[in-house]
């Protein structure tokens, strides 16, 4: 058994030192496997504010997490802004987190007349080092893992106070509680229940002053409630519901949902039943524990401090949401080390039988958790894309981007998702992305007509249209009819006229997709159509006819291009008569042009969706493509080919012969430069 110690002696020390290494390492596991979402975006894009705004946002009331976000900008100016650099202080605050819960334990156990030797401490901080809830919190680059740091220290602080009395103990714990609100403001949900616990001890003691706490406490927590309902309440709900910031719940489905959100960090019916099994009996135990203790003077204190410090903030969170109806489970995460503290509770007990189904129902608990780490679609090491996945979608629209594309975000607050990986994606600068109307202000004036009228003022002269889209997120400011799987926007890319006539791709990816289209207004505007700078007069197949293309320009230098970024181009094509296959194209760009090429872009044009068997002469047709430059591709001069060729004929023989009897077309050469560091 661990024997309690009222200092931080060499065992504990080792203890605490071995818990914090595995969580870290546990923490640190596939930590850029999943693609930053939504609101680990907004956190880079709010922390590139300037730092005297940074530091006034502290004194805003309405900031709701400050402090997070000024520490974010300076860890970025000292360590980068990759997806690792900008959650590891989440995953660093997660592992701190377990061996603080295992020292709280013991200055919670300690509260009691007569402590007891126990592993109720070793078994909370397990319980929160492999929590599907706190690892999830501790890959994201969001406040929530410095708020379950915080709140757990507060919890040891404040047990200490309340044993020793010192003025030591006193202001450490007055010092956290201060902190704790520049964490998070709804820390004052805990603080409060800390007051609460405060009076609660001052009662016994002295009934005076222990009730005038109590009414203290009571104005705090109504003062608080009216806060959160102001803050929460009417438009303000529905605008952050609509941004996925909560979802609409009452006071008892919260329950549940925290209850299956704190266990395995999944929803209802995500997960088989049985799983929650253990996690319920854990709960039930520990809290009849807890109540039973309340009965004996020698363990009363460390029961009332962990009910109080439990109810108190959920009661509170639970009154606002019968105004507000706007739940998400981390807006609790204040109370999940007390969570963590009070499932670990029978341990307190010295009864071997009970310790012993107490070990059974635990290692169970720690399975299903390990199960739901790793159950396929749902699980964050499970190597499936869990997060919505913007980096894959930015990815494949930085690889085919031209620079006089128009690149639409819908909702326009996915912008700060697009700017952060067009900058780790791509060396070339990135098209201002558009965003189309006043959804977030929830208009009724906006429809099919405004919807015409903007999107044809801002895609005027486009060639090329881009949509990235987040369906889940637009359906919420941009409602779809009936059976439609977007709104306005999204129907526009995805069935329009124009989309059916000149698509060029589309791909979904988990909770973000990408459409292409081609000319999606000059043919319809009376606009000019696009003609080639280079014209050609080569023949492919004797059938396909290269009418010319255009280089397109990445830097101010014509023919000079950046590794890291894209050869962008433009092929015209017409065809003498209807061709009977699917033909592709390749593009190769070389050296040394009889070895394997350097880079080089490959497939049937505009991405299948307008193969060549439709193509009708008299018809021309544009494909425009893009060569993705690797970052290490050496500077130098390059030649760039062109070649045609039947995709079912697997050898060089299915390449259609150019006019001058070979099977590629030399279209130029170009420069190309190194990566800018």
């Amino acid at each position: 058994m661990l024997e309690p110690r009222t200092r931080l002696g060499w065992p504990t020390a080792l203890i605490c030192l071995a818990l914090f290494g595995t969580a870290l390492l546990v923490r640190l596991y596939r930590l850029e496997a999943q693609s930053l979402w939504l609101d680990e975006g907004s956190s880079w894009a709010l922390s590139q504010a300037p730092w005297p705004d940074l530091f006034g946002e502290l004194f805003n009331p309405r900031a709701a997490y400050p402090l997070y976000h000024l520490l974010l900008k300076g860890w970025m100016a000292l360590f980068g802004a990759s997806e690792a650099a900008l959650r590891l202080p989440s995953a660093v605050a997660g592992a701190l987190a377990v061996p603080v819960v295992y020292l709280a334990a013991g200055e919670v156990e300690r509260l009691a007349a007569v402590p007891t030797a126990s592993w109720y401490g070793l078994a909370a901080a397990l319980l929160l080092l492999t929590s599907p809830y706190a690892l999830w919190y501790s890959q994201e680059a969001k406040v929530y893992s410095l708020l379950l740091l915080t709140s757990a220290l507060g919890v040891g602080a404040l047990a200490r106070a309340l044993r020793t009395g010192t003025r030591a103990a006193w202001a450490a714990t007055m010092l956290l509680a201060v902190g704790a609100l520049f964490v998070h403001r709804l820390a004052a949900l805990l603080v409060v229940a800390g007051v609460w616990a405060v009076a609660a001890k001052l009662v016994a003691v002295s009934p005076r002053r222990g009730w005038l706490a109590l009414g203290l406490a009571a104005l705090l927590a109504a003062a608080i409630v009216a806060a959160m309902i102001g803050g929460l309440g009417g438009d303000q709900a529905a605008g952050l519901a609509a941004a996925g910031a909560g979802i609409p719940a009452g006071p008892l489905l919260a329950l549940g949902l925290t209850f299956v959100r704190f266990s395995l960090d999944r929803w209802p019916g995500d997960v088989p039943w049985w799983w929650l099994a253990p996690w319920l009996l854990l709960f039930a135990w520990g809290l009849a524990r807890a109540l039973w203790a309340l009965r004996h003077p020698t363990t009363r204190l460390p029961a009332l401090v962990l009910l109080t410090l439990l109810t108190v903030p959920l009661a509170l969170f639970l009154t606002q949401l019968t105004f507000t109806k706007l739940y998400e489970a981390r807006y609790l995460t204040g109370i999940y080390p007390v969570w963590a503290l009070l499932l670990a509770y029978p341990l307190t007990t010295k009864r071997r039988p009970a310790t012993a189904l107490f070990a059974l129902t635990f290692t169970a608990a720690l399975v299903t958790g390990g199960l739901a780490l790793f159950q396929p679609t749902f699980g964050l090491f499970s190597g499936d894309p869990v997060k919505e996945q913007y980096r894959e979608a930015v990815a494949e629209l930085a690889s085919r981007l031209h620079p006089d594309d128009a690149v639409v975000v819908h909702p326009a607050y996915l912008r700060p998702l697009y700017t952060y990986y067009m900058r780790q994606l791509t060396a070339d600068p990135a098209p201002t992305p558009l965003s189309f109307g006043d959804f977030w202000q929830g208009t009724t004036t906006y429809g099919q007509r405004e919807w015409d009228i903007e999107r044809r003022s801002k895609l005027a002269g486009a060639t090329r249209s881009w949509l990235l889209i987040a369906p889940d997120h637009a359906r919420t400011v941009d409602r779809p009819l009936p059976g439609d799987e977007y709104g306005l926007v999204g129907n526009f890319w995805a069935f329009s006229r124009e989309q059916r006539t000149w698509p060029c791709g589309i791909w979904r990816f988990n909770g973000a997709h990408l459409f292409c289209q081609e000319a999606p207004e000059p043919y319809y505007t009376n606009a000019s159509v696009p003609t080639p700078m280079t014209t050609s007069a080569t023949t492919f197949g004797g059938n396909l006819r290269l009418l010319g293309f255009t280089f397109k320009t990445t830097t101010a230098e014509p023919g000079l291009y950046r590794a890291g970024g894209n050869l962008p181009l433009s092929l015209f094509w017409a065809v003498e008569t209807r061709p009977t296959k699917d033909y592709s194209f390749f593009l190769h760009l070389c050296q040394q042009c009889n070895a394997p090429p350097a880079a080089g872009e490959d497939g049937p044009p505009l991405e299948g969706y307008l193969p060549t068997s439709t193509w009708l002469p008299g018809k021309p047709a544009r494909d425009d493509r893009a060569i993705a430059l690797p970052r290490d591709l050496p500077p130098g001069r390059y030649t760039l080919l062109l070649g045609v060729y039947d995709p079912t004929v697997p050898t060089l023989a299915g390449r259609l012969q150019v006019t001058d009897g070979t099977d590629r077309l030399v279209l130029g050469t170009v420069t190309i430069v190194a990566a800018q560091p």
